[in-house]
């Protein structure tokens, strides 16, 4: 089988990996709530838009609309299916599936890129790098503006790597900076830097178009965000004066300067860190391409709260670095028993970082006990002996979702409107509980209820144990005169 078949058959590898994850994980956490909230609310409400669940729960900065804009729009010729229980459930496996498609075909498109400067073989390794690891592809499909924004920036990425000169790169990432995440301005000017240096002519055109993308990014996003949320709205500068300003980020946590390098990078990479690592040393070309995303990296490390999403956009440069490395290992395998030895270690370190991506997707899936319980509140009431019990006066439910189960899987996706009503107040004072048949909720008692259902949540792991710990998270309640 030739190289070239063996790269299109790990591209198709990366596609359906992709996929995978959606269906074995497909609820959704808080950090994806607005993207995935406001997608249900175009496809299922139009532009009825002041009964989006936005204007409701508005968060604490606005975010734009233009990635559920685009995801809703390929929905909806598909916006009638429905699952048994009368959700939408089947289009959150069809958006995030589309998210999925976008984000590997960037991948796809920076690896192609990279095949067609260095060979077929640093590709094919690369693509197994991402293969091994879990949280790229694994969030390829989640809602995130950095899942976006690395969309954009991959393409930027293998615009740089197929051709230096060229300043498209620029104006993707100033696209991405301007509509998805503001901190891809520090990316902007590493690579400016870094192109200019080597090819100076270049820079007043890289300049020129980078500011018309990130005039043409704002433009829209202001001309669309405005209109959802029914005021001027600009929401990445608003984010930029949250986080950067007023420096607001870091109440959700603060991570030492060096996390990214000693904690972030390693999760992410596994075992093609080290391959990374001497792939870099091997290959002088991949000093241009590579250094701007690991000095964003370092810079952005002044920032308190860090997260591993924040720097996604380095991770796949990474993995082009690990590929070069092992294929190195793998041409050189021929010329002594140490060195096919030494690639016989490279290959186990991917192996390895395969059983741990394994053993994280398993327990990954155990995040998300509140949409695994709403779900099965759903089919519990949809059974036969519920239907009989239940008299005509009663088949219209209330339900009551607390904020522990909606951050945890919950979404307006997983609702049954036609037999159902929802509520998320948060102040629990102005609540009169017997107003509700059911509750999804982390209360394992409340006075008047029954429990139905536990639902088994995350707690923690034990990778050398090969142990997952978990608990009762979320609870499905029963009024009791309806038993």
């Amino acid at each position: 089988m030739n190289e070239m078949k063996v790269f299109n058959i790990l591209v198709g590898l990366l596609f359906a990996v992709s996929i995978i994850y959606v269906v074995i994980a497909p609820f959704t956490k808080v950090e994806e709530s607005f993207n995935v909230q406001a997608t249900h609310d175009i496809l299922a409400l139009g532009l009825d838009i002041d009964k989006y669940d936005h204007l409701q729960f508005p968060g604490v900065v606005p975010r734009t609309f233009l990635g559920p804009v685009a995801l809703a729009l390929v929905a909806l010729p598909l916006q009638f299916l429905r699952a048994a229980d009368g959700s939408r459930f089947p289009l959150l496996l069809i958006t995030r599936s589309e998210l999925a498609v976008l984000t590997v075909t960037s991948i796809t498109k920076l690896l192609s890129s990279f095949r067609s400067v260095f060979s077929s073989t640093d590709a094919c390794f690369a693509a197994l790098c991402f293969l091994s690891q879990f949280h790229l592809l694994f969030y390829s499909s989640r809602p995130l503006p950095n899942v976006f924004a690395l969309v954009l920036t991959n393409l930027a990425n293998a615009a740089r790597v197929s051709s230096p000169e060229s300043s498209v790169s620029t104006f993707l990432l100033c696209v991405a900076a301007a509509v998805f995440r503001c901190e891809i301005g520090i990316l902007i000017i590493t690579t400016l830097v870094a192109d200019s240096i080597v090819f100076p002519k270049t820079l007043p055109k890289r300049l020129l178009l980078g500011f018309l993308g990130g005039v043409l990014g704002a433009l829209a996003s202001f001309q669309t965000d405005s209109a959802f949320w029914k005021r001027p709205c600009y929401p990445e500068l608003e984010v930029f004066f949250f986080n950067v300003v007023l420096n607001k980020s870091k109440e959700w946590g603060v991570s030492p300067l060096h996390w990214y390098f000693t904690s972030a990078i390693p999760r992410a990479l596994l075992g093609s860190l080290p391959l990374a690592v001497y792939g870099l040393a091997v290959d002088r070309r991949l000093a241009r391409i590579v250094y701007p995303n690991l000095v964003f990296v370092v810079i952005y490390s002044y920032l308190p709260h860090k997260e591993l999403r924040f720097i996604f956009y380095a991770l796949p440069m990474l993995n082009l670095c690990a590929g070069v490395g092992l294929s190195s290992l793998f041409k050189s395998r021929s010329k002594s028993k140490l060195r096919y030895l030494t690639f016989l270690c490279g290959c186990g370190l991917l192996l390895a970082s395969l059983l741990v991506t394994m053993f994280a997707l398993y327990a990954s899936r155990l995040n998300y006990p509140g949409g695994h319980a709403l779900r099965t509140m759903h089919e519990l009431e949809a059974s036969a002996e519920r239907a009989n019990v239940l008299g005509d006066d009663e088949a219209h439910r209330f339900v009551h979702i607390d904020v522990d189960a909606a951050m945890t899987g919950v979404s307006r996706f997983l609702e049954s409107p036609a037999t159902w009503t929802y509520s998320k107040e948060e102040d629990h004072t102005t609540l009169n509980w017997t107003d509700f048949s059911h509750l999804v909720t982390a209360r394992p008692h409340v006075e008047g209820f029954k429990c139905v259902h536990v639902e088994q949540g995350f707690i923690k792991s034990s990778l050398r144990e090969l142990s997952v710990t978990t608990e009762p998270k979320v609870f499905v309640h029963v009024r009791e005169d309806l038993l």
